[in-house]
């Protein structure tokens, strides 16, 4: 009995010492983690920080690189200036040198005049006036912004830098648009083809242009030049691809119906897209000097104008152009082995219809954006530029 005794006094003290054992080991593992878990806690303070100072450091690049983009821009302006004017005065002064006046007059006289009238044909030589016009509109665009429209931004208290720029386009769109409209109205209105399309066709080809007509419609093409240009410096909107086809399509047009003497037509269709781009231009001016009710209400007129012209008017002219133009104008059909000044055939003009329908597809495109607007304006959350600028 005494060995049993002792043999399970031993037993029970090795399971006392091996309980010892274990709870040592697990406080000694618990204390281990909890010293771990304390030195994750102390490092979680450490590494909010460098996520700050990380956040602060991008947020400061950011900044720096749009203001980098806004002085750059300001730049541009200003360069654009200075060059477009010391060419406009170079080119005024050395005319009056006769060795470079039979050269240098080119870019200031319109060409190929009638002889003994005042009425003008067509040529080569009236690329000397598009360059002209666009040096021009540079001038004008740049002198504009920087010293009509900008300080109008300092009296409406336009601070930011994005406003600013904004305000400073738009303002020199509406005084374009606003040019290009009364212009164009004028020759219009003085026309025979006034509130009678069937004139557009009938006795062309119109090869005799008024001085004032030829400059308008020069002048046309080389604004739609420069604001091709003015597109790829501008800061890049969503539908930037849309606006730089239509500026081609428009510069396509516009050049096509001047060589065949389809200037009528293009008097017709540039009225109608210019008194459009007004409402939308003054719309977003008055969104930036903070008048956003009429803002709204102008936003709204640029609507109705839209639907009522771009995808009314405009397309009771594709019709007409389509289905009537070619019985009015049938006498001038292309004839094999005749030589004939301008004649037309079933390829140019359906070629024109195709460049005119292309626009209606983008102008229905952008009627769906316009749309959008529309409904915040309803819904009072106010008109907003849908054409926002592409940050990525």
């Amino acid at each position: 009995m005494s060995l049993i005794n002792s043999s399970l006094k031993k037993n029970e003290t090795i399971v006392s010492q091996r309980l010892s054992d274990s709870s040592n080991n697990n406080s000694s593992s618990s204390s281990s983690s909890s010293s771990s878990d304390l030195e994750i806690d102390n490092d979680i303070p450490k590494r909010k920080n460098i996520l700050k100072k990380k956040r602060n450091h991008s947020n400061k690049k950011n900044i720096s690189i749009k203001g980098e983009s806004h002085y750059s821009i300001e730049l541009i302006d200003k360069l654009q200036l200075i060059i477009s004017f010391s060419l406009i005065v170079s080119i005024i002064y050395l005319n009056n040198f006769p060795v470079l006046n039979k050269y240098l007059s080119r870019f200031l006289k319109l060409h190929y005049k009638y002889e003994g009238t005042n009425l003008y044909d067509i040529g080569i030589d009236d690329a000397y006036i598009v360059l002209s016009g666009v040096v021009l509109m540079t001038f004008i665009r740049s002198f504009s912004m920087l010293f009509i429209l900008r300080p109008i931004t300092k009296l409406m208290n336009i601070n930011s830098q994005k406003p600013v720029q904004r305000f400073l386009e738009q303002g020199w769109y509406l005084i374009y648009y606003s040019s290009s409209f009364i212009f164009g109205s004028y020759i219009y209105y003085n026309s025979p083809y006034f509130l009678n399309l069937d004139h557009i066709w009938i006795g062309w080809p119109y090869d005799k242009l008024s001085p004032l007509t030829k400059t308008y419609y020069l002048f046309e093409l080389a604004c739609w030049f420069h604001q091709l240009f003015i597109l790829n410096i501008e800061a890049k909107r969503k539908d930037h691809v849309q606006m730089f086809t239509h500026h081609v399509i428009t510069i396509a047009l516009i050049s096509g119906s001047y060589y065949y003497y389809f200037t009528r037509i293009g008097n017709c269709i540039l009225v109608i897209m210019d008194f459009v781009d007004i409402f939308l231009a003054l719309a977003k001016v008055l969104k930036y000097c903070g008048f956003q009710l009429i803002c709204d209400l102008m936003f709204l007129n640029f609507l109705v104008s839209w639907v009522v012209l771009r995808c009314g008017l405009y397309n009771y002219i594709f019709y007409h152009t389509a289905f009537k133009g070619r019985d009015l104008m049938k006498s001038t059909e292309c004839i094999v082995g005749l030589f004939q000044k301008r004649c037309w055939t079933n390829q140019i003009i359906d070629t024109f219809l195709v460049l005119l329908g292309s626009l209606q597809v983008l102008m229905i495109i952008w009627l769906g954006l316009i749309v959008k607007v529309a409904y915040k304006v309803i819904t009072g959350n106010g008109a907003d530029d849908v054409r926002s600028d592409d940050e990525d």
